[in-house]
């Protein structure tokens, strides 16, 4: 059948798939497809050295990452399962590691209920999201943040460090080194977030003021300051939510009585979201009873996105999954407490938020439910040239994603 489809077709499909993932599905399927296209080549190979170029004359130098957030899901006949989330870096030379969900460090000790092994060939595998941060000597500072743009037209890059917004060009010699510095005429040296939407960047300030960049590099004021969420204590984070740009804003409630630690332990954390009306230029906020839907938003230290809880069964929508360091305190015992010791769910319909430890783990999308069964070691030696991902230690990693589309092809031969 796929033979019958002309060539001109096929090409033009074969330039809509930007994921190695899509790709490889796509080459997968028979000869005809698979001669069809190339194999998936990233633009970029990550890491990559970024300088600085403060206007004091200094310069900074950090190194750029990326990761990549995979929804593992049941096959299509078996509906009663439900998938989750991981997040996996891969190295410069195919390497790859697990990352804590929503920060950038790694994963050292997996519960003993996580398979050690996929065959990613029992799943149907999506790509979410695709996280950029930046290091400082292996050191990564939680307040940085990252945004890139692929677009052909519009080939950039912008970071916040220490709260001033810098912007680089990617080019053809980007892989040796980018070079970023200070945008003109820009004043505000306290942003907080930035993503890149709808073909521009758009950065917000501590006090939700949200400014846009465009190609032509002019920022303008597109959101005044939220007079309800000034503060110090307030954190804004920007978040693509089915087609619209959300800003949320977490910020304490009450604070405990005893040592300045426990007060932070203790805390009572509360989140508004708010929607950008772009004709009325300015942020609407959003009623919690019926914020999100469906929706839940990922609202990390190094990344923000939005999944459908409809795609995880069990899962509840309206809420939010956030990470904060000071769950660590009395979270860290048990099975999963290492790996989500630093998250919690805030419910906007009750407006209150429990640390995610406290979640049975069918009721939490980053972790395999307990409806998944695994292959023992018998059954998957019997299984020929399957594709393994390890997401323990790189050492222990029998092959990486680069090999994806080698083994989907042995398979295919099969």
């Amino acid at each position: 059948m796929a033979s019958r489809i002309p060539g001109e077709l096929l090409e033009s499909i074969g330039k809509c798939l930007n994921t190695r993932t899509d790709v490889s599905r796509f080459r997968a399927v028979c000869k005809s497809l698979r001669s069809s296209i190339p194999r998936f080549e990233k633009q970029l190979q990550f890491p990559i050295k970024v300088l600085i170029r403060n206007t004091n004359g200094s310069n900074t130098t950090f190194t750029l990452t990326e990761s990549i957030v995979f929804h593992l899901a049941p096959p299509r006949d078996d509906p009663l399962k439900r998938g989750w989330l991981v997040k996996v870096e891969e190295g410069k030379y195919g390497e790859t590691r697990m990352l804590h969900p929503l920060s950038q460090f790694v994963v050292g000790r997996l519960p003993h209920t996580f398979p050690k092994v996929f065959n990613l060939l029992e799943f149907r595998v999506f790509e979410y999201a695709r996280v950029y941060s930046i290091h400082d000597g292996g050191w990564w500072d939680r307040n940085n943040k990252v945004a890139l743009s692929m677009n052909l037209g519009f080939p950039a890059v912008m970071i916040i460090v220490d709260g001033v917004l810098y912007r680089g060009e990617l080019d053809v010699d980007v892989n040796n080194c980018i070079e970023v510095s200070q945008l003109d005429h820009d004043q505000h040296y306290d942003y907080e977030d930035v993503i890149f939407y709808e073909g521009k960047f758009y950065a917000v300030c501590r006090d939700g003021q949200a400014v846009v960049v465009d190609s032509c590099l002019n920022v303008k004021v597109v959101a005044p300051p939220i007079l309800a969420c000034l503060g110090g204590d307030h954190k804004k984070s920007l978040v693509e939510s089915l087609g619209e740009l959300l800003l949320v804003d977490r910020y304490p409630s009450t604070m405990g009585e005893d040592s300045y630690l426990d007060k932070w332990l203790d805390i009572e954390l509360k989140f508004k979201v708010f929607k950008l009306n772009t004709a009325e230029n300015q942020w609407i906020e959003v009623d919690e009873r019926d914020a999100l839907s469906d929706r839940i938003l990922l609202v990390g230290d190094d990344s923000c996105f939005s999944v459908s809880a409809r795609d995880f069964p069990g899962c509840k929508g309206n809420s939010i999954y956030f990470s904060n360091f000071f769950y660590m305190k009395n979270n860290m015992e048990g099975e999963f407490g290492g790996m989500f010791s630093e998250m919690g769910v805030f419910r906007l319909d009750f407006g209150s938020h429990l640390p995610l430890t406290y979640y049975p783990s069918r009721d939490n999308i980053f972790c395999p439910p307990p409806t998944w069964t695994w292959l023992s070691s018998k059954e998957k030696k019997r299984k020929k040239k399957i594709w393994r991902w390890c997401l323990t230690e790189v050492s222990q990693s029998p092959t990486s994603p680069s090999l994806i589309d080698a083994k989907l092809d042995a398979d295919y031969e099969l």
